[in-house]
């Protein structure tokens, strides 16, 4: 092993005297028989892992992650039933009894004394039922029952050391050991007997045992170290794993032997990573034994030091071995080393740390003398170790982001930072520091292609469809509340993910009574965690209002860990870190959800009128968000409204929620160039750079007129009177705007009428109001002569710009301009 070496003949004894006196002896994850060296857990006890097969009348001990057992598992198989059917309806008939089993004490009474010992067959014991077949042959069985048949009083145990069981025959052997035995006579040409054998076979565990008594005697003590240590770093233990690694550990001497783990004749992944868990804290407990201090060594082990995961939800693997030398200064390492020991950050940022500090380190290892020497450092240095993390790539050459560069860049230097407040960094040269000025990694915009992750409203419409499905299967929360009260609580996360807008983390930390009343319209009430802005206050609808009491009405008759009180949705067991239901496992569900929908069709048809299939991947728990202000866009709710409803600081953020992809755009651009019309509603076609200049001018279609397109649309000779103008070039992206702009007219029309204007007044409003609806007339009527597929594409281009138009914000109708007032 690493920096430590085996306990030598000298020291096992003081070795073993240090594990025994270290040992919890009140350490009760479950029952613990210390006389047996047995570990039974508690099935009442989330932390032992292990429970009881859900299926009506069934007793029998399955592994936590299992529903079912081995036999109940193929017989639902079989039936076809939903597991929840299947566990309400099935009851189990065994062809065979289940090892160490008793039905019941043997059915002979004479003179009033019953016999103590199970019963086999016929309501006999194994002694009377083979004593009962043989006089029943030869006829002497009321003699046998007269004289003969005497009750036994006692019950002999098995043979077998520490077993449980009782005898069940002459053997001397319990059944499930006198089946082993009876398997073995028959695959031997050389018998052994029975109490020959006994001794040294393993007992019958259940899945929530497990027995240290075939180990050696040191084994055995660092074995119950082990497990005890290993006890504060798992949310739960797994003795199925445990018993299988002391299977294969019978004939080691120690856990400080490397070598253990190619013991391992089945080197399944869990089974590895427990007997590593297991190797990690007997090191750790010998290091101490020794004298060695964890700040002292520069392989370190982050299971010992208690580093967890920041991430609550599923159970994660934990943290291994860090080998430290990969930094290659000593005084940046030791510097690592105190701030990992003493900090104890979460494995996330000690990860991203270390890897700040290796880019640093080898960057520096650049200079003549490999900048072993701090005093010797200079702002030059900081410089170099700043130009590495700009040009930081990914192991597959590809740049980091720039966020991530620069997150990498800070963790570096709050390392030093932390280094001179603790005193480890004394002789660093101070001309060693960062320049904010200087030393900054610029932002770079992101790729407008990744914008516009909306999922279609076509699709969302075909998800509500099947909402009914949503939360069954094998989901969070299965073993922990009814189907119906599963299948409510995902529902409604999905509606207020839907209708909301809000961050999967803001929806999963909703409080309780996040419900409030202001001026009759029903408020969210929800907290900003990422710029770490609480109590806001969103508006929302009455139907997602009722979604969320509903749900409130059922969680208020389920008894679940008291720690989620305060949420709306809790999380359902007592091992979660988080007192709320991970982000996590609202992802898996409505992954498993919509993989397990029909198919789903996305807007717009192929080359044969066929309709597109939607891609799943694209479905996802933020992706709402988008959908939730792409509706907002396309429903033309200014940016400055949108921003205040995603709680954005900056509105150029709520922009990239409306900005189109320049790449759907331009294809868009390149559809309805050619369907331009000019005000008589004839072809008018341009190209798409043209059609780019001049879509900028005017809200209801192109202008071409030079001087109001020179002036972006402010310069309008005529006062934007575009259907009587000969540069008024519509396409179908504008349908949606004349048609509003001709209810305008009309209106406008009538208040005329109603003031008594002049009759020129209503002439002109009613000369527009025709010009434009000869627009849209032939408009349409040219959309109707093309065929049904050419005509989607035309449409779903049309939404794509009336997409892109809304996220620019334009000023429509400037026709007047509002100078400000000279001071005076």
């Amino acid at each position: 092993m690493t920096a430590l070496q085996a306990p030598t003949r000298a020291t096992k004894k003081s070795w073993e005297t240090w594990l025994r006196s270290h040992i919890d002896p009140a350490w009760r994850p479950g029952e613990w028989d210390s006389a047996r060296w047995l570990f039974t857990g508690d099935l009442d006890n989330p932390r032992t892992s292990s429970s009881r097969c859900r299926t009506r009348r069934c007793d029998v001990i399955v592994r936590a992650q299992e529903t079912f057992c081995t036999y109940c598992s193929d017989q639902r198989r079989k039936s076809g039933l939903p597991r929840e059917e299947f566990a309400a309806t099935f009851t189990p008939a065994r062809s065979r009894s289940l090892p160490l089993t008793v039905i019941g004490p043997c059915t002979l009474t004479r003179d009033g004394v019953r016999c103590v010992r199970p019963q086999v067959s016929g309501g006999l014991c194994a002694a009377h039922h083979g004593s009962w077949k043989y006089h029943k042959s030869r006829g002497t069985l009321e003699r046998w029952l007269r004289s003969r048949a005497t009750p036994f009083t006692e019950n002999p145990d098995c043979m077998v050391t520490h077993c449980s069981g009782w005898a069940m025959n002459s053997s001397g052997l319990c059944n499930y050991h006198w089946r082993a035995w009876r398997a073995e006579c028959r695959s031997s040409t050389n018998p052994m007997p029975a109490a020959q054998w006994a001794p040294h076979q393993p007992l019958y565990l259940l899945a929530h045992q497990f027995h240290l008594a075939p180990l050696p005697q040191l084994l055995r003590w660092e074995a119950l170290y082990a497990v005890q240590q290993m006890d504060q770093w798992v949310r739960a233990l797994e003795p199925h794993w445990i018993r299988g690694v002391i299977s294969h550990l019978t004939t080691a001497d120690t856990l400080l032997d490397v070598t253990n783990t190619a013991r391992l004749t089945k080197p399944h992944q869990a089974a590895v990573r427990t007997l590593e868990n297991l190797q990690s804290a007997a090191r750790a407990g010998y290091s101490e034994f020794s004298g060695i201090t964890l700040i002292d060594q520069d392989v370190i082990d982050l299971r010992v030091l208690g580093l967890r995961h920041s991430a609550s939800g599923k159970r994660r693997h934990l943290p291994g071995r860090v080998d430290l030398r990969t930094v290659r200064q000593p005084w940046l390492r030791q510097a690592l080393r105190h701030w990992v020991t003493t900090a104890r950050p979460t494995t996330e940022d000690f990860k991203r740390t270390f890897h700040a500090t290796t880019i640093a380190s080898t960057a520096l290892a650049q200079r003549a003398d490999a900048g072993d020497d701090p005093a010797a450092l200079t702002f030059a240095d900081a410089t170099l170790a700043v130009d590495a993390f700009r040009s930081a790539r990914k192991r597959d050459g590809t740049p980091y982001s720039s966020s991530f560069r620069r997150s990498l860049l800070g963790m570096f230097f709050q390392l030093i930072a932390y280094g001179r407040r603790c005193g480890t960094l004394d002789d660093l040269a101070g001309t060693f520091t960062r320049v904010p000025v200087e030393h900054v990694i610029s932002v770079e915009e992101p790729n407008e292609d990744f914008i516009g992750k909306a999922i279609p409203e076509s699709v969302i419409r075909q998800l509500d469809a099947h909402l009914d499905t949503l939360g069954t299967g094998n989901t969070y929360g299965c073993r922990d509340i009814a189907p119906n009260a599963r299948q409510l609580l995902y529902r409604t996360m999905y509606i207020v993910l839907r209708d909301t807008g809000r961050r999967p983390l803001e929806i999963v930390s909703l409080a309780r009574d996040c419900l409030e009343i202001h001026n009759g319209q029903p408020t969210l009430i929800w907290d900003n965690h990422k710029r770490k802005r609480h109590r806001r206050r969103l508006p929302i609808t009455t139907s997602t209002a009722e979604a969320i009491r509903t749900w409130q009405d059922c969680r208020d008759q389920l008894h679940l860990p008291a720690k989620g009180d305060r949420y709306l949705f809790p999380s359902l067991t007592a091992l979660s870190d988080a007192p709320y239901i991970s982000s996590t496992y609202l992802s898996d569900a409505l992954r498993l959800w919509v993989d397990a929908l029909p198919p789903l069709h996305a807007e717009g048809t192929d080359s044969k009128g066929q309709r597109l299939l939607f891609d799943r991947s694209l479905i996802y728990p933020y992706a709402f968000r988008h959908s939730y202000a792409q509706r907002h866009a396309d429903a033309g709710t200014p940016v400055d409204v949108l921003r205040e409803l995603m709680d954005h600081k900056s509105i150029a953020m709520t922009q990239r929620y409306y900005t189109v992809s320049l790449k759907r755009k331009s294809e868009a651009v390149a559809k309805l160039s050619a369907h331009v019309l000019d005000q008589h509603g004839h072809p008018s076609p341009s190209s798409s750079t043209a059609y780019e200049m001049r879509s900028v001018a005017v809200p209801y279609g192109g202008c071409t007129e030079p001087s109001n397109v020179k002036a972006g649309g402010q310069a309008c000779p005529i006062r934007f009177q575009c259907a009587g103008c000969g540069f008024y070039r519509p396409d179908p992206s504008y349908l949606p705007a004349i048609e509003q702009h001709i209810n305008e007219l009309r209106a406008d029309r009538e208040t005329a009428l109603a003031m008594g204007a002049a009759e020129f007044v209503t002439t002109a409003l009613t000369a527009q109001i025709t010009a434009y609806q000869r627009v849209i007339d032939r408009m349409n009527t040219r959309l109707a002569s093309l065929p049904a597929s050419e005509r989607a594409q035309i449409e779903e281009a049309s939404t794509v710009l009336r997409k892109a138009r809304a996220g620019h914000n334009h000023t429509l109708l400037p026709l007047t301009t509002a100078r400000p007032k000279d001071p005076r």
